[in-house]
């Protein structure tokens, strides 16, 4: 693990042959000059002080045990317009601040009922990135789930702890109705396409903007009686629309295939799902179209449970020559 250092120390030479990493949106000579960087920012946590490898990973640990998560690609972005001279000046500055928000964080993490209340929110996440230690943590689909979080700093936040759940000796329902509540007063952009049935598009500056998923039947601004389908294949993507009869089948072709593709473009650490979601009153599911194999010739299969199949099955799709 590295350790920063804030003084700047002796020129440690950079290993020059590794090659740019695909995360890195340097080109090789900066990317030269960044690793040199690295070198002089950080020790190695062996205390060898030998050239450490970076490239490998993109996110380090700050720190010993529960350090903070330090994004290299954002450093390298950070640094990249500025003169060479101002590099490590502008990395320390942003280091500096990723420390105090893990001093802030860990005394969140200490804090009682009435301090954190005003700060808490749900949020949407991957299952597979829920620990064991999250005080709450409610499924939506088989791959997402919504945890109780503690906003840090602006769109940073952190789960709150089981241990420090525990301390404050309050109904979870209770919580999860505060939390829900803090999350109706985030300010919110929301456009829609202006028409009968608008495709509703959702962003929120504070970075919670898939979370709204969860009042989507709120932000529609419609009756939805068939439900909604809903795109969240990343954080900072959420766009839903009622269902709405016979346009269903193109709905969710069209869907399925704008999901996956965003999907597929984001970062690996924003992803969410590649599928369409269906929100309605039994809850929210994945549906969309399996392709089918390249070359078949076959059409793709549509997924879903049996209500939502049943539900298409009901509709006709739409004649193409009206």
């Amino acid at each position: 693990m590295p350790l920063f250092r804030r003084a700047k120390k002796a020129a440690v030479p950079a290993d020059t042959g590794l090659p740019v990493p695909p995360w890195c949106p340097l080109g090789p000579a900066e990317w030269q000059e960044f690793l040199a960087l690295l070198n002089n920012l950080f020790l190695d946590g062996e205390g060898s002080d030998q050239p450490m490898r970076f490239g490998a990973e993109q996110h380090l640990q700050l720190g010993i045990g529960s350090g903070i998560p330090l994004d290299l690609a954002e450093l390298a972005l950070l640094v990249r317009p500025l003169p060479r001279a101002q590099w490590r000046e502008a990395a320390v500055g942003h280091l500096n601040g990723l420390l105090e928000l893990g001093d802030r964080r860990r005394a969140l993490h200490q804090a009682g009922y009435e301090e954190v209340g005003p700060l808490l929110l749900p949020r949407v996440v991957p299952l597979r990135t829920v620990a064991e230690d999250f005080a709450l943590v409610r499924p939506l689909t088989e791959d997402l789930g919504v945890v109780l979080v503690v906003r840090v700093d602006g769109d940073r936040s952190s789960p709150v702890p089981a241990s420090q759940f525990r301390t404050w000796n309050v109904d979870g329902d209770e919580v999860w109705a505060l939390a829900e509540r803090n999350l109706a007063a985030e300010p919110v952009v929301r456009d829609d396409s202006g028409s009968a049935n608008p495709m509703v598009s959702v962003t929120c500056e504070t970075g919670f903007t898939c979370t709204h998923l969860l009042r989507a039947a709120d932000l529609l601004g419609r009756p939805a009686p068939l439900g909604i389908l809903a795109m969240v294949p990343h954080e900072g993507f959420l766009y839903f629309q009622a269902v709405d009869g016979p346009d269903l089948h193109s709905q969710l072709v069209g869907y399925s295939t704008v999901t996956l593709d965003n999907w597929e473009k984001a970062p690996p650490e924003q992803r969410l799902t590649p599928k369409v979601l269906w929100i309605h009153e039994g809850g929210i599911e994945a549906v969309g179209v399996e392709p089918a194999p390249a070359g078949s010739g076959r059409p793709g299969v549509i997924t879903g449970s049996a209500s939502f199949i049943a539900m298409l099955s009901s509709f006709r799709p739409p004649d193409p020559e009206h």
